[in-house]
């Protein structure tokens, strides 16, 4: 998109008249500019850089788009000008801003961070280094920038944009003359953006465009993808994907600013004691300081009591009184449920944690009082959902309703998610940002309100509305996947599973057999990636690669456009999926947080919008499921922990190959228990017991064939399967031939 812009007007400008930027009538933005220039060149609008005493405009020398080529200034052209004299300058927060090339998408850098007057400016990839972040100060003949390293200004001289000390000098002085509207400003009423669901939309208009400071910071990050994708070039479907993708993106790892109080409340040492042997941070034991406080609440009569342990020598050492004071400026009803804080110097794993009634600090260095009251009000979201919150997957869902991260921590699970929405609550409370919370995080805000009303339902009474919505995300989470159906798919059957529109089929990645690979979607080739087999559970189904043993779950997060991913083992969550049939099409729908397996490009995603798929059976599944039988007895077993014996009545199990090729998980039809060497013992005559899968090896077995049957080997101990006279099933170096029936 060119505009045009005459050297008259450039001199109208340097004159001081009103700017009055000509549109070409076929390109206008979307606010239509009139008689005067309504775009913000400070918000991601693509503008020239004109010098206000020499009237060129910043450039890439020979219109280069790689690292470390030079920056000049050039006559402004008559007509067009080309895109390497466009530059997009975008908010990072504050009063700071970075200037990005529209044609080489690199930002201006001051080489190597020098200070020297008269270096050259260079383009290089925006890193955030402290050279690539300039301010903008209004003078009367325009602004000047300067880079966030140094005391220096950028001059045009000679043709060249270098760094001065002088910030009065002339050619010190520019125009930011916007040609063109932010293409995020103009994704509203493009194709792509009309595809988004509801909640993907409310997102898009508040996440992007809030009074926040990250808003700037997700908005300029979200530019920087539709420009490096061309998004208005894009199908309307490309189009939704790159703005799904960009509603992935966090402004940092976590959230950070200051709770605004800073005046705690009144407390007593009602008694210091030093405690030798004391367990400071689970099982590490050192001699302690033990402070028994008394610290006033909200109202008249209100006291919170709780210890403060400290592994410093000098029981009135500087720190004591920093982080009992920086639990001082919460509100007694939040802060009343921590019964103790702990303070424990010289740990090398310089973090946090919270969790229960406690929180503790564990640093190498000594943090103020603002910066250990902003970490604890991240802690005290641990503390709040671990008394008031009984079902986690509330909060997962209201992540996926609300459509859009918090932080890159808080991504990591709904837990920290939870923590750090606490965080963004109280470093906003009592700014005029707070009221963004409920455009953004609606739901998460909800919720949270709900959860401060359980806290204290009189200091919080205004809440109180809010544990009706908490009843409300319950119901909706627990009753997700309850009408799933997979009475359509055959667990004896082997799959691909094929999107109808294109033709490509589920594809774990290079035929993998590691966790955390993520699924695409490619034409079929019968590779061991691309085919699965079905396990049921109740209502509901894994789908399990044949190539890995492995199951294939949602990225453990809320939102959409995440791929899947082949994970199996411990800390596998959401690889049982409900199953919709519609027209002879399956729609796979993960209940924690109620999104849909759909094509994502040419990845297999997540989305809140449901997709049907094609089950083409390919093979049998080497699923089986039988009675193991000894003789007239079998294999029977009952609740969790519970041995298994030989019994008359044996009970029916289900053996899936397992990820270790080979092996099988053998799992209690009836109970859904797997059987499992107790404690991992790989010492003969350890019990065999039934318990929850977790894929450790000691719940995995191979089948030796043997004359009369088979023996069943434990892949952890090397040790085989026997029955002695009374029925009680051990481990042994021998073990019993065991015939197995299938159930009918």
């Amino acid at each position: 998109m060119k505009k045009f812009l005459s050297v008259a007007l450039a001199a109208a400008m340097l004159m001081g008249s009103a700017p009055a930027v000509i549109y070409a009538e076929d390109t206008a933005p979307i606010a239509q500019v009139q008689a005067e220039n309504a775009i913000d060149p400070f918000d991601s609008a693509y503008s020239l850089i004109v010098n206000a005493a020499t009237l060129r405009a910043v450039a890439v020398e020979n219109r280069g788009t790689e690292n470390l080529d030079s920056i000049i200034t050039v006559d402004v052209p008559d007509t067009n000008f080309s895109d390497d004299m466009i530059w997009r300058v975008s908010p990072l927060g504050g009063d700071l801003y970075c200037a990005v090339n529209k044609n080489s998408g690199r930002s201006l850098d001051v080489p190597d961070a020098v200070t020297d007057e008269g270096v050259q400016l260079i383009q290089y990839t925006y890193y955030g280094n402290a050279q690539q972040k300039m301010t903008f100060e209004k003078t009367d003949k325009g602004y000047t920038i300067k880079p966030g390293h140094a005391d220096t200004y950028l001059a045009d001289r000679d043709g060249k944009l270098v760094q001065i000390s002088d910030k009065t000098a002339p050619e010190a002085q520019w125009i930011i003359l916007p040609v063109e509207e932010s293409m995020m400003r103009r994704v509203p009423l493009s194709e792509g953006y009309a595809l988004l669901s509801d909640g993907q939309r409310r997102a898009f208009d508040n996440y992007f465009f809030s009074k926040m400071d990250m808003s700037r910071s997700v908005r300029n990050s979200a530019e920087t993808l539709l420009c490096d994708e061309n998004y208005f070039s894009r199908t309307p479907a490309e189009q939704k994907r790159i703005l799904t993708t960009a509603l992935t993106y966090t402004a940092s790892g976590q959230v950070v600013g200051d709770v605004v109080n800073e005046t705690p409340a009144k407390y007593t040492v009602v008694k210091a004691e030093q405690v030798p042997d004391y367990d400071i941070w689970r099982g590490s034991r050192t001699t302690c300081w033990v402070y028994d406080i008394e610290m006033e609440g909200d109202v008249e009569g209100q006291v919170h009591k709780f210890q403060f342990i400290s592994n410093e020598e000098d029981k009135d050492a500087p720190m004591v009184t920093k982080a009992i004071e920086a639990i001082g400026v919460f509100p007694y009803a939040l802060r009343q449920h921590v019964h103790k804080l702990y303070w424990k110097s010289g740990d090398t794993a310089n973090s946090y944690n919270g969790g229960g009634n406690e929180i503790w600090i564990r640093l190498t260095w000594e943090p103020t009082r603002q910066q250990i009251s902003q970490t604890l009000s991240h802690e005290l979201g641990h503390v709040l959902e671990q008394n008031m919150l009984q079902d986690p997957d509330v909060w997962s869902l209201a992540e996926r309703l609300d459509a859009c991260p918090i932080s890159s921590y808080g991504s990591s699970n709904e837990t920290e998610d939870l923590a750090e929405f606490s965080r963004t609550y109280w470093t906003n409370f009592g700014k005029d940002t707070f009221d963004e919370l409920e455009k953004v995080y609606p739901n998460r805000l909800k919720i949270f309100k709900g959860l401060l009303y359980r806290a204290d339902k009189e200091y919080f009474a205004d809440y109180a509305e809010y544990e009706d919505f908490i009843d409300e995300l319950t119901a909706q989470a627990r009753a997700a996947g309850s009408d799933s159906d997979n009475s359509g798919l055959d667990e004896s059957k082997l799959y691909a599973i094929v999107d109808p529109a294109t033709g490509r089929a589920f594809t774990v990645n290079g035929n993998s057999m590691n966790n955390d690979v993520p699924l695409s979607l490619e034409h079929f080739e019968y590779e061991p990636g691309q085919i699965f087999g079905i396990e049921k559970y109740d209502n509901m189904i894994k789908i399990v690669n044949s190539g890995s043993g492995k199951p294939i779950q949602l990225d453990d997060s809320a939102l959409s456009g995440k791929s899947l991913v082949q994970y199996g083992g411990t800390w596998a969550i959401d690889e049982k999926f409900a199953v919709y049939e519609k027209d002879g099409l399956f729609e796979l729908m993960a209940p924690r947080y109620q999104l849909y397996a759909a094509p994502f490009g040419t990845n297999l995603g997540q989305t809140v919008e449901a997709h049907g798929w094609r089950f083409v059976e390919v093979g049998e599944s080497e699923v089986r499921e039988a009675r193991i039988k000894l003789g007239d007895k079998a294999l029977s077993s009952g609740e969790e922990a519970v041995p298994v014996m030989a019994a008359a009545n044996g009970a029916v199990w289900k053996l899936t190959p397992a990820e270790q090729k080979g092996a099988f998980k053998i799992v209690n039809v009836e109970t859904g228990l797997a059987m499992d060497i107790l404690d991992g013992s790989t010492e003969a005559g350890a019990e065999l017991i039934t318990y929850y899968y977790y894929g450790t090896s000691n719940q995995l077995f191979t089948l030796e064939e043997t004359a009369g049957g088979v023996k069943i080997k434990n892949v952890q101990s090397g040790l085989y399967l026997h029955a002695d006279g009374d029925g009680r099933v051990t481990q042994e170096r021998d073990g019993s031939v065991f015939t197995l029936e299938d159930a009918i």
